[in-house]
């Protein structure tokens, strides 16, 4: 099988190109590096750097991909509400150019990685569900949700491709680009750390997640284009296990072996409780629970980040566009950020004669 892997320079995207080349397909990663690394690109992969915003027909049609796993995203939830514009261009923008990329280019399947953030907040204590209805509470889970509209449109429409959209959520492990200080909260928690620094805690810390280690997601999401069941549907997929932050904070320096330090930050709006049922998947690609142990999971990200040198801060790809509300903690980072970029001038659409 010929692949196409977009965010496979980052965390989940080279697992699963990793996943590809280990099982004997042929892969092309395309990544800008705005949160990847060229590093992160494993042996045996072609590399093209572009942006999922760039004109992606010709290396699409060049290539000629049997299936297109999208996974190129800015992932900042929380921060979504204050850069909105960027999150609708870079996320459901980006996922419609691929899509026709894809589309021309010939490929029959087209793998999809939404979020659990489409869900919005839980209207029971029961586990979400895919039947749920959708009901995102951020401009992220809305833009992901948007887009799964899309592909499913788009199919109905042009007859193809296939497709299979997958809800992840929480995933951490190796290659988690740790220096992004507005997203993967297992990735701050290490970094502040390893520097000595309290890890940041909004709230009491009571709210939970289900954490995901990254090796069983990515087979899952890699098997996707060749398993009877999953063509044109839609798998939460993740652990099981509620965790709450201030146990995560706790859990993460013990691995490292540090006392907790944590600093309480004001409480921001966010859901307080996300987790997803996981049965369709377990159903349908035969996977076993992919909880792993919180602990050994943690454990062996700390030994990929102890034995790998941290990068330079990630700045937020984008001036905010919003700052009413903004967590004070996110602030001066963002605010530095637009002032150092200057806003571009407008463009007519038709220039006077």
């Amino acid at each position: 099988m010929k692949a196409i892997v977009t965010g496979g320079a980052g965390f989940i995207g080279s697992h699963v190109a990793e996943v590809l080349i280990e099982r004997g397909h042929q892969v092309l990663v395309i990544d800008d590096l705005s949160g990847g690394f060229r590093e992160n690109v494993p042996l045996g992969a072609g590399f093209l750097h572009a942006s999922v915003l760039s004109d992606l027909q010709a290396p699409f049609e060049q290539f000629r991909p049997d299936a297109v796993y999208h996974l190129a995203a800015y992932a900042a939830e929380g921060l979504s509400h204050h850069i909105p514009l960027f999150n609708y261009q870079n996320n459901l923008e980006g996922t419609a150019n691929v899509l026709a990329a894809a589309y021309h280019a010939g490929a029959e399947h087209f793998v999809f990685t939404s979020s659990i953030a489409v869900y919005g907040h839980p209207h029971s204590a029961e586990p979400f569900r895919e039947s749920d209805a959708p009901a995102p509470a951020d401009p992220y889970g809305i833009a992901k949700f948007a887009c799964e509209n899309h592909l499913r449109a788009f199919r109905d429409y042009f007859g193809r491709p296939n497709f299979t959209i997958f809800r992840p959520h929480n995933v951490y492990g190796e290659r988690q680009n740790i220096s992004d200080p507005f997203r993967n909260v297992v990735g701050i928690f290490m970094n502040r750390a390893l520097r000595g620094e309290p890890l940041p805690v909004f709230g009491d810390g009571a709210q939970t997640r289900s954490f995901s280690y990254i090796r069983a997601i990515a087979e899952c999401i890699t098997s996707a284009p060749l398993t009877e069941g999953a063509r044109n549907e839609i798998f939460n997929i993740g652990g099981d296990v509620p965790t709450s932050v201030g146990e995560l904070a706790n859990t993460v320096s013990s691995v490292l072996g540090i006392p907790p330090n944590v600093q309480s930050l004001p409480e921001r709006k966010e859901v307080k409780h996300a987790h997803a049922c996981h049965k369709k998947l377990y159903r349908v690609f035969g996977a076993e629970a992919m909880d792993m142990g919180l602990r050994e999971g943690l454990e062996r990200m700390a030994a990929y980040v102890q034995s790998h040198p941290v990068p330079p801060a990630t700045p937020c790809p984008s001036p905010v566009e919003i700052l009413d509300g903004l967590p004070p903690s996110w602030r001066q980072s963002v605010i530095a950020l637009r002032d150092a970029v200057a806003a571009p001038a407008p463009v007519l659409a038709h220039q006077p004669a």
